[in-house]
């Protein structure tokens, strides 16, 4: 399918200064204000009033402590608890249904549909420090068996066929190299009438090489977008019904710019460790990058939700 188009596209935001500008400002300003004064540091749950205040892993690196500060607690990207129960809403979910977390991160939206519809859901994640963390975290809660968060490869795993009523993933397919193969092992996994709902980055049609493999080129893996067009045909082609299909950039675009804003205005004043300083640096490089090619209009937000149709009867079934 294509990956990439020609032509640019217009700009995303409506900001005078794209925010991908000044969340770099806004960081390195403090992180020099940070390191003139050379203040005693502080531990990261202090540095901001809606710290990770809960039992933690011990070993829990500085990159998940500062992925936490930012998206919140067990939370590995943009969503509050709001959100993601916006999210999966077209579901119905209730007690009898089993539903697979297709990139689940640290668990947190996992660990929260299981508690809020009192259902067995099992996370997936591909980055193994943040599925062991994920696993820890749901232990810690008393879900290590309603929601467990394990590590597998997207690109290998392969799936029990018509196991799960409801497969959710967000934003985690536009890493997967091989697509194809990953949907088809995942419709394959859902029951008849089952659903899949899922949002994910997608190249926006028409978009600016040069902004996609800008951003493509700053991710920890080197990802493999789709557009949404190529969802669609996909989907259909599987002969699914989509009953959600839609572009919500403006949306988790808000998202990540209030929680950046609300996680550096939080820093004012404090000094922080050489390593969180560091996983900030990295995270703010990232986010920046994102956000960035958002700006430009070359990359997207996008969510579908399906439904799997029975499999037609054959004549000489009748």
């Amino acid at each position: 399918m294509a990956l990439l188009s020609k032509a640019a596209a217009g700009p995303a935001g409506k900001a005078k200064i794209p925010f991908w500008v000044r969340l770099k400002a806004w960081w390195e300003g403090y992180d020099l204000a940070i390191r003139k004064k050379q203040q005693i540091p502080v531990e990261m749950g202090d540095l901001t009033q809606d710290a990770v205040r809960y039992e933690q892993p011990e070993m829990l690196s500085k990159r998940l402590e500062v992925m936490q500060q930012l998206w919140g607690k067990g939370m590995s990207g943009p969503g509050d608890e709001s959100y993601i129960l916006k999210l999966v809403k077209p579901f119905g979910l209730d007690p009898a249904f089993t539903v697979i977390d297709v990139g689940a991160g640290l668990g947190g939206a996992t660990r929260l549909i299981s508690e809020k519809f009192d259902i067995w859901i099992t996370g997936l994640e591909a980055d193994r420090e943040v599925a062991d963390a994920g696993m820890e975290l749901s232990t810690m809660a008393g879900l290590a068996k309603r929601a467990p968060v394990h590590y597998f490869d997207m690109d290998k795993y392969e799936f029990r066929e018509n196991s799960t009523d409801c497969v959710f993933s967000k934003e985690a397919l536009y890493m997967v190299e091989d697509k194809d193969r990953l949907l088809k092992e995942i419709i394959n996994m859902i029951k008849p009438r089952g659903q899949l709902l899922f949002t994910d980055y997608v190249v926006a049609e028409g978009a600016d090489e040069r902004a996609v493999f800008n951003w493509a080129e700053g991710e920890p893996t080197r990802p493999n977008p789709w557009t949404m067009r190529d969802y669609e045909v996909a989907l259909t082609e599987a002969r699914l019904d989509i009953r959600i299909k839609e572009d919500i950039t403006e949306e988790v675009y808000g998202i990540i710019t209030a929680n950046w804003a609300r996680f550096l205005s939080s820093l004012k004043g404090k000094s922080i460790d050489k390593k969180t300083a560091e996983a900030i640096t990295d995270s703010v490089e990232l986010w920046t990058r994102r956000t960035k090619a958002i700006d430009a209009g070359a990359l997207r937000i996008c969510r579908f939700h399906a439904l799997k149709k029975e499999a037609e009867k054959m004549l000489s079934d009748w």
